[in-house]
């Protein structure tokens, strides 16, 4: 078929571009999986070689399986994706446990205290763990059973001979009222209570999405200076259960930020080209100004697309106007401008031609219809078997166009194309002279 077409030009520049950025985007997923299931003790020697394995697989490809890479890569990716959304609903889990166990102890613990307090009782504290892990939490547990040891010594082993309040902790152990209370626990406000809770869970949701556990230790220690017998008690708790919403939502979204520069910085450098700017960029993914990381890593992100698409279009457009002009087309410096800024270009083989060939494109060159089109002026001098015949010239003038970029490496994929005589011709302005000659020749009669 010779008529209209859709085209795809894929140079050797693209695709070692189009290979090289889904190898940085998938050696990127799997280094966020990798790093993930490590940190949480769940990546074993086969998952690890494993995905080492499937990065040397499409590491070894060329440019030249670009198609192959595109289709596969991004497969490849989600399926890493979905994976890692499973391996940190585990982690939730098993995270959400350590919590609820660290909260019950230290309820248990800040109960113990004041009961001991009240008694009279010498003691020797000690303070909660510094990381919540297996190994601390049992040493925990053991302290706090020190503590509940000494008071039972001190009281009486009997149930009877503790107060009330006293019996019903002794059952309650493990099972606190609050991990933040240190007194008079029987006496709070539901209103008191609610917040407590609410700030409970704002400080499970940071240890369970990982975020500074120094951070929750310094609440903690915060809420405990508080005191409760005064009128401000609430207002002074309300303030700490904000600070900790505050910290939480910006880790989050710096975590975010920092990741989506990574990747964009990765996208660059796998370019191949020095910018001297990517050292400051690369400084500011440990930065603390979430604004400034959202800004940079747009930027990075629209930096990348607008280089990467310049490579690609110049490298395109050279090879077609070298291709054009070796089938007998001609192009000027105009007409390549005008091509370059307005996505059309027009060429023809002879000033005087009839007909000629249209290039429409995006920017970019992404994808270029091709068809032949009429001169305006000379709609007399066709017909429908001409246009036609055109149609079916310019059908070999393509094979050896396409003939000619496949031997500097080029591939054409055709996405559409049209018999000839199914569209009518478009008319358009050819330059032929057909007008200069039109005047030259009325002039020549009026003489």
């Amino acid at each position: 078929m010779s008529g209209p077409k859709v085209v795809r030009i894929v140079t050797p520049q693209e695709r070692q571009i189009i290979r090289d950025r889904w190898l940085s985007r998938l050696a990127q997923a799997i280094q966020k999986f990798t790093a993930c299931a490590k940190e949480n003790e769940l990546l074993d020697e086969e998952l690890e070689k494993g995905l080492t394995k499937t990065l040397a697989h499409y590491q070894n490809l060329s440019a030249e399986d670009y198609q192959k890479i595109e289709r596969e890569i991004p497969d490849q990716i989600n399926y890493l994706q979905e994976e890692r959304k499973k391996l940190k609903k585990r982690v939730i889990t098993k995270r959400t446990s350590d919590w609820e166990q660290f909260k019950n102890l230290k309820s248990t613990h800040n109960e113990l205290i004041a009961l001991l307090i009240e008694k009279n009782i010498v003691f020797k504290d000690f303070s909660q763990p510094k990381t919540i892990s297996k190994e601390q939490l049992k040493s925990y547990q053991i302290q706090i059973d020190g503590l509940y040891n000494a008071l039972l010594k001190e009281s009486s082993t009997s149930l009877d001979t503790l107060s009330e309040d006293q019996t019903a902790i002794q059952r309650r152990l493990s099972k606190g009222d609050s991990m933040l209370s240190v007194s008079t626990w029987k006496s709070k406000l539901p209103t008191t209570q609610t917040r407590l809770a609410k700030l409970e869970k704002t400080l499970e949701d940071m240890y369970v999405n990982d975020i500074s556990h120094e951070k929750i230790q310094a609440l903690m220690a915060r809420c405990a200076l508080l005191d409760e017998s005064v009128d401000n008690y609430d207002m002074q708790l309300d303030s700490i259960i904000i600070d900790a919403a505050d910290f939480s939502k910006n880790e989050l979204a710096l975590r975010e930020a920092r990741e989506e520069l990574s990747n964009a910085i990765h996208l660059i450098e796998s370019l191949g080209r020095d910018f001297n700017f990517i050292p400051q960029w690369k400084e500011k993914i440990n930065s603390i100004k979430l604004q400034d990381i959202l800004e940079t890593a747009y930027k990075a992100n629209q930096f990348y697309d607008q280089v990467s698409e310049e490579l690609i279009a110049d490298a395109r457009r050279n090879a077609i106007k070298t291709a054009l002009e070796k089938a007998g087309y001609e192009i000027n410096d105009t007409m390549e401008t005008a091509w370059v800024e307005n996505g059309r270009l027009v060429v023809k083989k002879a000033t005087n031609s009839l007909y000629g060939v249209e290039f429409m494109s995006p920017k970019n060159l992404s994808r270029i219809q091709a068809r032949v089109v009429a001169d305006e002026d000379r709609a007399n001098e066709r017909s429908p078997s001409l246009d036609k015949n055109q149609e079916e010239i310019w059908c070999d003038d393509f094979g050896a166009i396409r003939a000619l970029l496949a031997e500097e490496g080029l591939d054409i994929i055709i996405d559409k194309m049209q018999e000839p005589g199914a569209v009518k011709l478009k008319e358009v302005a050819l330059n032929s002279g057909y007008e200069a000659r039109k005047q030259t020749i009325n002039k020549r009669k009026q003489q």
